[in-house]
């Protein structure tokens, strides 16, 4: 009866952590994975294995995503044989091809949770803000991105951003031989 107690209470303890995490903490697809925490007062949809779109949104608790003030997200891409600088430079110059009025300034200093620091920029034109950071997993680079309405609450969520990437950790999968 105490066994069954214990893991009454167990399994309610990992039910109510799973609600206050929103529902995801580690995505993965069929050979890359991640896991990341919601930074506090988050909440975050996973869509893993989608060909296209985010893998993680996330936006401030008590908005939509529709028309919450600012949203990250995490897109997995391709890693081909080329480095994480040539891809970040690449996704740049997409940027500045589509948007004359873009402005693409360098952000030092953002750590990742695996240990690694992220290739950060902030990018603004004159409808969004963002904070893009590049990262590199063993099999794909992951962009992270915070976007928002206007300079303000691109600051205001700043912490939210780096709380993100602190807790962010790139991980390869792999299938067991059958």
């Amino acid at each position: 009866m105490k066994r069954l107690l214990v893991l009454a209470f167990a399994l309610w303890l990992t039910a109510s952590w799973a609600k206050a995490d929103a529902g995801c903490g580690i995505v993965f697809g069929s050979d890359w994975a991640f896991s990341f925490s919601a930074p506090a007062r988050w909440a975050a949809q996973c869509h893993a294995e989608k060909p296209a779109g985010a893998a993680v949104a996330l936006w401030p608790q008590g908005t939509t995503i529709a028309d919450a003030p600012a949203v990250m997200s995490v897109t997995v891409n391709d890693k081909n044989p080329r480095s994480l600088a040539l891809f970040a430079a690449d996704d740049q110059q997409r940027f500045r091809s589509s948007k004359p009025n873009v402005t693409v300034r360098f952000e030092p200093g953002m750590s990742v949770g695996s240990g690694a620091t992220a290739l950060a920029f902030r990018v603004a034109d004159d409808r969004n803000h963002e904070l893009i950071a590049y990262l590199e997993g063993p099999t794909r680079f992951f962009v992270v991105v915070l976007s928002a309405r206007n300079e303000k609450a691109l600051e205001e969520y700043r912490s939210a951003f780096k709380s993100l990437l602190n807790s962010f950790v790139p991980m390869k999968v792999t299938s067991p031989p059958a």
